[in-house]
């Protein structure tokens, strides 16, 4: 298909989806936007390009272990009928209106707390950001059948990129109080989880019964391929503790994540949602896994010796077959799952850059109480631009550190960097003694743990042999090799970041935290928090 077509697919595609949301905006109390379902789906942003393509690629490579990121979410959200409403009572009455908010507020409304836990969702998010991009380029590239080019402006993901950022910009933040309801945004997320979802099962149904013939016929061809076995068991008790890091820090990401948090509690309009919720949601991930496996294997034993991108198997597959309206069909799936990811992604970040950084540190003047309007305006237009800011920045990574990478790789680095908040943040449930010195000791000493062991090798390049820092350790100290930090030898680098950076993180909060106990305003803010059903 020409580049030409294509974007113009996407133009009406993208046209059709602001429509949705302006049509619903202007409907905020109708039935059609303001009900459970909407709800559940919108939650569904969870499922990004990498759920869309990355799981197919890593099950291609590495057999089940593409599970771990939908089983951690699956077992932790029955919780949420007790845990999820403790949260959106305590966001509702304070007005939270970001994970950054949450946790300052708990820990004595500390200004430099929410500035930190800004820092660190920025630092994990915006190259989460750049998978997305890294994903519509990949693809776009595939069914147009073009190359990438070095020159940033002959590349097509370059006015894409900029396009989203432009509608994310305009349409994400109107209001100046960040914790107004978004129903235009929220029902076309919503829509685009219904459209992702259907589009993937189409592929799985063509691939299972049209290309084979089902299930069995795919195990049969597959079984004789090299490793089969191996790579389809869950192994040994090393690979056992691999995935239950895996699911550590996906269980941490359907709470934490800030696009998580913004759609289960910002824009959550009545408890009651929850309880459609937690049965649609954990469905909604069965149901995207259930094919994953034949895309996978399927697509194995059909290029298997050809080196192509397992990641693109989805497309690769319909496209061999010169079925081009189904491989368009595809690509429009995998651009709504990574646009949606985008779009409330960058608008959560921008809103926590503005309450937690801008605004509290001066960087867009001081606002006179004499002026509300020109307030109004100058906090509104920071957070456009601090949308499209953020988007651009994703671009830059993208292109200068993301190529080389898979989509899987990228988003677990950022999973663990997200998963230094979760002590502060189920400390801030749980635990009245918890404070403010704990929480920042905590997730910085969690940070520079993650820094160290994942950041450092994936920005020098962990697949380059000359990487003495990667191979032997700084100054040829084995003991400190990123990898197998004192001698863990038996995890993967993933997981083994996951262990470091979280036990150091966890001890740190709660040793400073006992040590050293919290003002009176941590205290109150604790009291309330803890017993929120109480007040």
């Amino acid at each position: 298909m020409s580049s030409l077509g294509l974007l113009l697919i996407l133009a009406i595609y993208v046209v059709m989806l602001f429509y949705i949301a302006h049509w619903s905006e202007k409907r905020s109390h109708s039935k059609w936007t303001n009900n459970p379902y909407i709800y559940s789906f919108s939650l569904a942003v969870y499922c990004t390009a990498w759920t869309y393509y990355g799981s197919i690629g890593l099950a291609a490579k590495s057999g089940l272990d593409y599970l771990p990121i939908y089983l951690g979410p699956i077992i932790i959200i029955p919780t949420w009928i007790i845990i999820l409403k403790r949260i959106i009572r305590i966001s509702r009455i304070n007005k939270i209106t970001s994970i950054a908010d949450f946790i300052s507020l708990r820990y004595g409304n500390s200004r430099s707390l929410g500035a930190l836990v800004t820092l660190i969702s920025i630092f994990g998010i915006v190259p989460y950001i750049a998978l997305q991009l890294k994903a519509i380029a990949d693809t776009f590239h595939i069914v147009t059948k073009t190359h990438p080019s070095p020159n940033i402006f002959m590349d097509n993901t370059t006015y894409i990129c900029i396009a989203l950022a432009l509608f994310a910009s305009y349409y994400g933040n109107k209001y100046v109080d960040a914790s107004e309801k978004r129903r235009g945004i929220v029902t076309a997320i919503a829509i685009e989880s219904i459209l992702k979802l259907v589009f993937f099962l189409i592929i799985g149904i063509y691939v299972t019964y049209f290309v084979y013939d089902g299930f069995g016929d795919i195990y049969e061809k597959a079984s004789v391929l090299e490793n089969f076995d191996k790579k389809n068991t869950i192994g040994d008790l090393s690979n056992g503790l691999n995935w239950f890091f895996l699911c550590l820090i996906s269980m941490f990401a359907i709470f934490i994540l800030p696009r998580q948090f913004h759609t289960a509690i910002v824009e959550n309009n009545q408890e009651k949602h929850i309880r459609t919720a937690i049965w649609l949601l954990p469905l909604y991930l069965l149901l995207f896994n259930i094919f994953v496996f034949p895309i996978a294997w399927g697509g194995n034993i059909l290029f298997g010796t050809q080196g192509l991108n397992s990641d693109t198997y989805s497309l690769l597959i319909p496209q061999h077959f010169n079925n081009n309206f189904l491989t368009v069909l595809v690509f429009l799936g995998g651009f709504s799952a990574a646009i949606s990811m985008i779009i409330v992604s960058s608008i959560t970040l921008a809103t926590m850059l503005s309450n937690n950084l801008l605004i509290p540190y001066g960087f867009i003047g001081s606002l006179q109480n004499t002026s509300p309007e020109k307030n109004t305006k100058r906090i509104v237009l920071s957070r456009k631009i601090g949308i499209f800011s953020l988007i651009i920045l994703a671009y830059i990574i993208y292109r200068v550190f993301v190529l080389d990478y898979t989509l899987v790789s990228i988003g677990l680095v950022s999973f663990v960097i997200i998963a230094q908040l979760a002590p502060a943040f189920f400390g801030a449930l749980f635990w009245k003694r918890g404070s403010k010195k704990g929480a920042v000791t905590g997730i910085i000493l969690g940070f520079l743990v993650c820094f160290y062991t994942l950041l450092i090798p994936y920005a020098i390049g962990t697949t380059k042999s000359a990487s003495t820092f990667v191979q032997e350790g700084p100054w040829g100290i084995a003991i400190l090799k990123p990898f197998q930090l004192f001698g863990l030898d038996y995890l993967d680098p993933i997981p083994q970041a996951v262990f470091w950076s979280l036990l150091v993180n966890l001890l740190s909060y709660l040793a400073v935290s006992v040590s050293f106990s919290g003002n009176y305003r941590e205290r109150n803010y604790a009291e309330m928090f803890v017993d929120i059903d109480k007040y």
